[in-house]
């Protein structure tokens, strides 16, 4: 079975002193009114002939207007839930200011079919009080943020 493969950035950051990672806060709607809040790792869809690791550098790019550097492969796994091969990057800010960048999720006006989306910084440490999906990741990254420490 060939399946669409994405490929995300978990983007760790310090600012006064304590450990965030970079999500975006996405909000659906169904006529009109909230349907869904979860967070996410910037990241997307990787184009034929692209690398992963590519494909996550241009992706942030487009998304958060910062160029990044690829620490390691945390996970490869398949989101059943939506039907995606995905592959996750501890990743580090290189160069740049965070801010919504060009791609669609910022400059397409559709917000009933593709709603809204945010930058959200989170404290490692507060990762449990998120709907950070994919729950596999979350779990993840709460292990390695909180129950390792």
């Amino acid at each position: 079975m060939n399946c669409e493969k994405t490929a995300r950035a978990i983007i760790e950051v310090e600012k006064d002193a304590e450990k965030y990672i970079v999500s975006i806060k996405r909000t659906k709607y169904k006529n009109g009114n909230i349907d869904k809040v979860y967070y996410t790792f910037p990241g997307g869809h990787i184009e034929n002939g692209e690398s992963s690791e590519d494909t996550v550098i241009r992706e942030v790019y487009e998304e958060l207007s910062v160029e990044i550097d690829i620490t390691k492969e945390i996970a490869n796994i398949f989101n059943s839930d939506i039907k995606r091969q995905e592959i996750f990057y501890i990743c580090s800010l290189k160069s740049g200011v965070i801010k919504p960048g060009n791609g669609p999720e910022w400059t397409n006006p559709d917000v009933e079919k593709y709603g809204d989306y945010e930058i959200v910084y989170i404290k490692c440490n507060e990762l449990e009080q998120y709907n950070l999906l994919p729950s596999e990741i979350k779990n993840l990254l709460i292990k390695k943020y909180i129950l390792d420490t």
